[in-house]
């Protein structure tokens, strides 16, 4: 799972999954766009990037504004040349009732999470098919496919994307362009900590075969296999990577 030649762009780079998969992918030799609305965030992971000797520039993107995802795009092309790997880790997550969900949060979770994915996808296809090919990972999530009460908005939005990656994917292959994503449980983020707190952890260790919550490298190195070679002849594909809670 080497990028060495590669360049890469990683929404949501400044925490979490975002600067996991950032880091991985620079430590295995591509040149990265670190992509965050929160740009202090972003410079951070790139600086650390550059640090520990790999390459990196970054981006402010808000993904639901077409001109920053453009602009984003625009500086792999202008630092790097072009750009072979997008990952799309932006998201937020918020969760109520269907009842009690007020409509500026049902639609502000599928403006991030699902036309966020759009618009990335949109520029993506187009700046992959200039250098004849490359990979494209969306983040879904397990309520995608195994819903949880109380996450109406975020789930619709999470399972979009699934289509999204099928779609994308069969418009893509004949100019040599996978897209694939996958659908993390639980995972040990600042985001995902926010939401729940310490006690949903300890539940989901619980009930989790493999007996603890993901930390972000293990949806970084599972991202970025699907965007490496070594998977070259995967796509359209919506990977669990939640210890085994989807199979109970």
């Amino acid at each position: 799972m080497q990028f060495s030649g590669k360049v890469g762009m990683i929404t949501g780079g400044g925490s979490g999954i975002g600067k996991a998969t950032a880091a991985l992918f620079a430590k295995r030799g591509g040149a990265v766009v670190v992509a965050d609305v929160n740009e202090t965030a972003a410079n951070v992971t790139g600086e650390e990037i550059r640090k520990a000797g790999g390459r990196a520039t970054t981006a402010r993107c808000d993904v639901t504004v077409w001109e920053q995802v453009q602009a984003a795009v625009d500086r792999a092309r202008k630092e790097f040349g072009g750009l072979d790997v997008v990952v799309n880790c932006a998201g937020i997550m918020k969760g109520h009732f269907l009842e009690e969900t007020p409509e500026p949060e049902w639609r502000q979770m599928l403006d991030v999470n699902l036309t966020g994915a759009f618009l990335v996808t949109k520029a993506a296809l187009t700046a992959l098919r200039e250098r004849g090919g490359g990979a494209i990972v969306h983040i879904a999530s397990r309520m995608a496919i195994r819903v949880k009460e109380g996450h109406g908005a975020y789930a619709a939005a999470k399972a979009g994307i699934l289509q999204l990656t099928q779609m994308a994917a069969l418009e893509g292959a004949p100019h040599k362009i996978r897209v694939n994503c996958v659908c993390p449980g639980i995972v040990d983020s600042p985001m995902t900590r926010n939401a729940y707190g310490q006690e949903a952890f300890d539940g989901w260790s619980k009930v989790c075969p493999l007996g603890r919550a993901a930390m972000p490298d293990d949806i970084a190195k599972a991202m970025l296999f699907l965007a490496s070679e070594d998977a070259a002849f995967i796509t359209g594909v919506n990977l669990p990577v939640d210890g085994g809670r989807t199979i109970l």
